[in-house]
Parts: C-alpha cells; structure tokens; sequence
C-alpha cells in the first residue's frame, strides 16, 4: 500500500514485512482520523 488508491485519503511509504501488522493498524487509523476531520470540516463550512 505504497501508492494512493482511490477512496483512500492518506497515504503510506514502504512497509516492511517485520513491520507490516503494526503499520497496517496505524496506516488505517489514521485513515479513519482523517476521513472524521474532513467530514467535520465540510458540515461546519456547510
């Protein structure tokens, strides 16, 4: 998951395989942080 896909609004650089668990919690975390931020952002400009 190296690249932007669409739908995905953060992205990620490359993942280790030792590493992968943790920083596919991470990646997606972030992932749904964002993803309420921006929803936030929209209906308070609203």
């Amino acid at each position: 998951m190296a690249n932007k896909k669409k739908g995905q609004l953060t992205t990620t650089s490359e993942w280790a395989k030792h590493l992968r668990k943790f920083l596919k919690r991470k990646f997606w975390k972030k992932e749904r942080k964002t993803g309420k931020i921006l929803i936030k952002n929209q209906t308070k400009s609203s």
